[in-house]
């Protein structure tokens, strides 16, 4: 037998008609490997996916869309949210990013998330599809925030709601990002209205919307140190 040259598969190969149990055991480390490159246990208990998701309402069955999606961190865990019955539309500008999460999506058998190539003023998602949206840390990057906020409501079903999830400067000291008013006065000239805002997470706001054409009822209350849009702090449950 040759051993200069001698491939890696080809051993692995070897050893699992020699060796099962050490075959089994080294597929079996591949996966953990694999499994370990999608978590980020310090962004997990930072951005808290599982409350948040809880706290806007994600529930199986839905179809959400994701502007500004990245490379898939907080897509991957709305389509676990919304389960195999549901779908998520994943936008971004960036080719490279969507092709990542095509990626990761194919490697992991994720079958419920479909990406979607947008523009700076459109996010291209389809008409009337949509049960909720999210943007997660995407909002203070946006060139034509109003625009796009304008050609996302035709996406909206009705009784949809908007989700943006940005830090805050005044907590996380990171003035690339936007401060709440500045986020509120944005969102104060477009198609939507800002419903509340969820302060529970350490450095993020949840700002939840709504579109104005649609007639609802006062904000509902949410988790505990959400506030209204005027910045009155809501009674903790």
């Amino acid at each position: 037998m040759k051993v200069a040259g001698f491939r890696a598969k080809g051993l692995v190969t070897l050893m699992r008609k020699r060796w099962p149990l050490v075959g089994v055991l080294l597929l079996g480390l591949a996966a953990m490997t694999v499994a370990a490159q999608r978590s980020n246990p310090v962004r997990d208990a930072l951005e808290q996916p599982e409350k948040v998701m809880a706290a806007v309402g994600v529930k199986p069955g839905m179809t959400i869309g994701e502007i500004g999606a990245g490379r898939g961190y907080f897509t991957f865990w709305l389509a676990r949210g919304v389960g195999a019955t549901g779908k998520i539309y994943a936008n971004d500008i960036d080719r490279a990013a969507l092709a990542a999460i095509e990626r990761t999506a194919a490697e992991d058998r994720v079958a419920n998330v479909e990406t979607v190539l947008g523009t700076v003023d459109d996010p291209g998602l389809p008409a009337a599809a949509l049960d909720m949206v999210f943007m997660v840390n995407a909002f203070h990057d946006l060139e034509r925030p109003v625009e796009l906020l304008a050609n996302l409501r035709p996406a909206l079903k009705p009784g949809a709601t908007v989700v943006i999830m940005d830090r805050d400067p005044a907590r996380s000291g990171e003035r690339h990002f936007l401060p709440r008013e500045k986020v509120e006065e944005i969102v104060g000239r477009s198609v939507f209205r800002l419903v509340r805002v969820e302060t529970f997470l350490r450095y993020h706001n949840l700002y939840i919307l709504t579109p104005r054409d649609e007639t609802r009822p006062g904000p509902a209350a949410g988790l505990p140190g959400s506030s209204g849009p005027s910045g009155f702090r809501r009674a903790a449950w």
